[in-house]
């Protein structure tokens, strides 16, 4: 009996500490699980471990090397472009900022940080009643995992950007973009294609100063780009709902990315805006660097060629994240839009083009940048 009484004495003891513990642990989760969506500083640590020694700091006199020769490029090139576009800059691009790849991935975390914040919103007011341990668990378990996704594509980007135009541009902020060169891709990328550096830096500047003529010049754009990709972005936290379905759905395949396939009608008609503008973006630069190249680079076609061919050494597993991240559809949108920047001059003339620039309603839809004798058709009927 003593020994019955004794088993039952220890079951209690055992019993209340592991109810002490789980409540300890209960409240650790909760702790730790917070409210946010993603932890910034595990993502900028993971992408920074990555990188490893690729991420390594430029040296101070190659940096200042670089941003000069940079700044004067951009000045001779500034007025070959200007010419080719038919508009002037309201300033001139003689700020640049030579970045390595770590001060690049900060820089862009920013960018994250301004979308986040947004599906975050959605997502915390869609939460009713009371935080629970396991929404805490499901919190804290998906943040991990999205930090690491994040940190991830993060270090892969920042190995293969060249050149990008304000990496603030999401946030539709009041001050006037600048191009960042990240400095050890270009100059890896020059060495890997037999280029000179100097012309191929020469050949990136060029591509990048027409994002900032589009920006700069037609100053309506760069907030109607913000808030379009906002919205796509709300959108696609909003109606959240059977996504995992969409997904087993994509999976099996059908037509178009996989991306857009786990998509609800509402929020692929919005993407479906924002990649008709990115491919407008990317095309109109393709369009403009191709016809100003050859008065700025005597040999820009051979480089052009080389570079466009770049994507035939990309291997299996470089593919297959391009393809997971959507980043192939990038790709796609520079061959699609610069069909329709050729087609239009081809059928009518760059004045005519160039309408695209005057308001939101003059934007080709994604169809219509398939399909430029539509947007021709649309624009002529709109103007009689």
């Amino acid at each position: 009996m003593a020994r019955n009484t004794g088993r039952l004495g220890a079951g209690i003891i055992v019993g209340g500490l592991l109810a002490f513990g789980a409540s300890v642990a209960s409240r650790e989760i909760m702790r730790r699980a917070g409210s946010r969506l993603i932890d910034w500083d595990a993502v900028r640590e993971i992408a920074h471990r990555r990188l490893g020694d690729a991420g390594a700091p430029i040296p101070v006199r190659q940096r200042a090397e670089a941003e000069a020769f940079y700044r004067s490029t951009l000045l001779q090139i500034e007025p070959i472009v200007a010419d080719e576009i038919g508009s002037e800059l309201p300033a001139a691009l003689e700020i640049p900022a030579v970045v390595d790849r770590r001060q690049w991935v900060d820089l862009n975390l920013a960018t994250f940080r301004v979308l986040f914040d947004r599906i975050e919103r959605i997502l915390l007011e869609a939460v009713h009643g009371p935080d629970t341990t396991g929404r805490a668990v499901s919190r804290w378990v998906n943040r991990t995992v999205g930090n690491q996704q994040l940190g991830f594509m993060l270090a892969f980007l920042g190995r293969k950007v060249l050149g990008q135009y304000d990496v603030s541009l999401l946030a539709a902020g009041p001050t006037r973009g600048r191009l960042h060169f990240v400095e050890p891709n270009i100059v890896a990328s020059a060495a890997t294609m037999r280029i000179p550096r100097d012309e191929f830096r020469t050949f990136i500047a060029l591509h990048e100063a027409t994002h900032a003529f589009e920006f700069e010049a037609h100053p309506w754009l760069r907030p109607y780009f913000a808030d379009l990709v906002g919205r796509t972005v709300e959108q696609l936290a909003a109606e959240s709902g059977g996504l995992m379905q969409r997904v087993r759905g994509a999976m099996g395949g059908g037509e178009g990315h996989w991306l857009e396939r786990i998509m609800t009608p509402g929020q692929r008609e919005t993407f479906n805006r924002t990649q008709a503008l990115m491919s407008l973006l990317e095309g109109y630069s393709n369009h403009v660097m191709n016809a100003a190249g050859a008065r700025i680079l005597p040999n820009f076609v051979e480089i052009h060629d080389r570079f466009e061919r770049r994507g035939e050494r990309r291997g299996a597993v470089e593919r297959a994240i391009m393809r997971l991240t959507g980043l192939d559809l990038k790709m796609e949108q520079y061959a699609a839009g610069e069909r329709f920047a050729d087609a239009v001059i081809t059928q009518r003339d760059r004045a005519f083009l160039n309408r695209v620039w005057t308001a939101p309603e003059m934007l080709p839809s994604l169809d219509e940048i398939r399909n430029p004798m539509g947007w021709i058709a649309r624009i002529e009927g709109g103007a009689s």
